[in-house]
């Protein structure tokens, strides 16, 4: 009987180490269990939180410009990358928590964050606005391809092989006028004793004194914007924050930025067809002459546009035999009235200047009024006769270069100065225009592009009241 007892004891004893070493081996499994399913809701959690976060792009940014950025200053005063940090934490404590309502009492993680760190970022004014840039050459090949600017880079094979930007045909014309001015006319006699002055009556001078005013080009029936700004609030007037750039992503390529000019047509106003709602409305004016206020801006893109179109009206001219037989025949009679056949030639080229001068002021007129003109012209698309400059400055007439397909309009001509601008100066008067017009929106009138942030590199540490703690580091962006 006593040995009966020993055995039984024995296998009690045997059987309570086992189940304590298969309680043991139970709950190591448990609590690895629940280590891993900590690590796998802090990564669930943080990946959440981070689309999250970037879900709250700024809106009228994306609405205006199809751009997705975050504003960090979240429509308060002072942007700050603390207060990302801060949305990211909130969006983690609630990712951590418990939803009751699908009928989960018990948070068997109980995790907290500890410390929410973003380590780097990108900002919207990185590298001279290349992050903007990729994001609106994307959104344009995305939307049209790339087969538009094969006309585009034929307009501009023909400004470079004519020269339409390289010849100044305003040194050209003032070194000829002085050539002019340099020869003495010998005065009249009148009688024996008396001699008069005489002057040479050159067609030309009445064209040349009008030039340089604006109402010569701009129906008198058309309003003209008067709005202006204080430039020194825009981010090209300041210094700009900065963060880590593309970091590897992919750079557009140099060809990429004739499409970045076919996204600020497309976004920006122009005055035949101004952004009503911006600060300013000539946009795509202001972007290539950066002055403070619309009429500025016009008037120093119609003079751009006056000189490319003498220069390509002198060029037509100048090939046109007919055309140069009458200039030389007024030239003639014009010298010899004052006895002076020497200067013959050089009135002949001033004459086709001023020629060229009032064709040109036709050609803008005609392109301000929704018109068409080409870069080169023809006889069949020449408006002016020789003695029809004269009477240029009353000349309201628009005829024959208004139909459709019958050559470039105000728009091409912006289209073919944004190809040849400077890069950076053109793209930060682009960003320029992009915060007037966030700024104007309500709840954004603190925006600034460079804390606008599309790459994020966050750390996050978190524990468990369980006692586990993990480290995780995410990048998130946009493209």
């Amino acid at each position: 009987m006593k040995e009966r007892n020993q055995t039984e004891g024995s296998i009690s004893v045997y059987l309570a180490l086992t189940f304590t070493i298969m309680l043991s081996l139970i709950l190591l499994i448990v609590e690895g269990a629940r280590e891993n399913a900590v690590r796998m809701k802090l990564e669930c959690a943080m990946d959440l939180s981070l689309s999250s976060v970037f879900a709250e792009y700024n809106r009228p940014l994306l609405e205006q410009y199809d751009l997705f950025f975050i504003d960090t200053s979240y429509g308060l005063a002072g942007a700050s990358i603390d207060r990302l940090e801060g949305h990211l934490e909130s969006y983690l404590n609630d990712n951590f928590a418990v939803n009751e309502e699908l009928g989960i009492m018990k948070n068997l993680l109980e995790l907290y964050t500890e410390e929410v760190t973003v380590t780097d970022y990108s900002l919207a004014s990185d590298e001279e606005g290349l992050l903007i840039k990729r994001q609106a050459v994307s959104y344009m090949k995305d939307l049209y391809g790339t087969t538009y600017l094969e006309e585009l880079n034929r307009q501009l094979d023909v400004v470079q092989e004519e020269g339409l930007f390289m010849r100044d045909v305003t040194a050209e014309r003032l070194a000829n006028q002085s050539a002019i001015d340099s020869v003495e006319i010998p005065p009249k006699q009148i009688n024996e004793d008396e001699w008069e002055e005489v002057e040479l009556n050159n067609p030309a001078d009445a064209v040349n004194s009008s030039r340089g005013i604006l109402s010569l080009v701009i129906d008198g029936e058309q309003e003209l914007s008067l709005s202006g700004v204080n430039l020194s609030n825009y981010i090209f007037a300041r210094n700009c924050n900065q963060g880590s750039g593309l970091l590897g992503r992919e750079r557009i390529k140099a060809a990429e930025e004739l499409i970045f000019n076919e996204y600020l047509l497309k976004k920006c106003g122009c005055y035949t067809s101004p952004k009503e709602t911006g600060a300013l409305e000539y946009q795509v004016e202001y972007i290539l002459e950066g002055k403070n206020s619309d009429i500025e801006n016009l008037k120093a893109v119609v003079n751009k546009l006056l000189l490319i179109r003498e220069t390509a009206n002198v060029v037509y001219l100048f090939s046109d035999s007919a055309k140069m037989a009458e200039a030389e025949a007024l030239a003639i009679a014009v010298t010899s009235a004052v006895a002076v056949p020497e200067l013959a030639e050089l009135v002949k080229i001033s004459l086709i200047f001023a020629w060229a001068y009032a064709e040109s002021v036709y050609d803008v007129r005609s392109l301000l009024q929704g018109g068409r003109i080409p870069l080169l012209k023809s006889e069949e698309t020449w408006h002016y006769s020789l003695s029809g400059m004269l009477d240029f400055a009353s000349d309201t007439r628009i005829e024959g270069e208004g139909t459709e397909g019958a050559g470039l309009s105000y728009g091409d001509y912006l289209r073919v100065f944004l190809a040849t601008k400077e890069v950076r100066e053109k793209t930060y008067r682009a960003m320029d225009i992009m915060e007037m017009d966030v700024r104007k929106c309500p709840g954004n009138s603190c925006f600034r592009l460079d804390t606008c942030v599309d790459y994020v590199e966050a750390k996050v540490y978190a524990g468990s009241k369980y006692g586990f703690s993990h480290e995780i580091t995410r990048t998130y962006y946009y493209y």
